[in-house]
């Protein structure tokens, strides 16, 4: 299979989603920016390389084309144009053609959270509601600028208190019957005294 970048391996989870007719272009990098900074906020780090500036329609990347391109060029997505005079659209669509994703169990939880809560929702509300609140978002005031998307990084790990990945994989554990309980815990210390100091 053809190696995708990670960003555009986002592209295609979110393409994949959707279905037909296909995403939208502007709310595809709406999508990718909110997978970035739920995964900066819970996972200390972005999923995709995008830096991202303060545009009319939201954050924006100007390398979004290129990662298209990529998709488009490996066989796994075709992109569509749509007239809808005075605007064009341009809209990813999946091609169907497998892809094994390289993405973290942590990762993978929150492009699917991203998914489920906002592949669906109106475009406009998305942008105005959800995307435009965002720290890094309202930290800049001209467009254009770069957003600061460090601003997030670990404020939800730090809140909640815990490693999203550490409690993925201890639910993963616990689901294939690799888990111990609390009384086979004491248990095994009484053995492990009683070994050490017998009577």
């Amino acid at each position: 299979m053809t190696e995708l970048t990670r960003t555009a391996q986002v592209l295609k989870f979110f393409a994949q989603q959707h279905g037909p007719p296909g995403v939208p272009r502007k709310k595809l990098v709406k999508l990718a920016y909110m997978s970035d900074i739920l995964a900066r906020q819970y996972l200390g780090h972005p999923i995709t390389k995008f830096d991202y500036v303060k545009d009319h329609y939201g954050p924006n990347d100007r390398s979004l084309p290129d990662y298209v391109r990529e998709l488009e060029e490996a066989g796994y997505a075709e992109q569509g144009r749509e007239f809808n005079p005075p605007f064009r659209t341009y809209r990813l669509r999946d091609a169907g053609k497998p892809v094994v994703f390289a993405f973290t169990p942590g990762e993978s939880d929150i492009l699917g959270y991203v998914a489920t809560n906002y592949l669906d929702m109106d475009l406009d509300e998305f942008i105005e509601e959800v995307v435009k609140a965002t720290d890094p978002y309202k930290a800049v005031a001209r467009e254009g600028e770069t957003l600061p998307m460090h601003l997030v990084d670990g404020t939800a790990r730090e809140e909640v208190g815990f490693d999203l990945e550490a409690v993925i994989q201890a639910e993963k554990q616990a689901e294939a019957g690799e888990y111990v309980t609390l009384s086979g815990l004491a248990d095994e210390l009484r053995a492990q005294i009683s070994a050490r100091y017998p009577n």
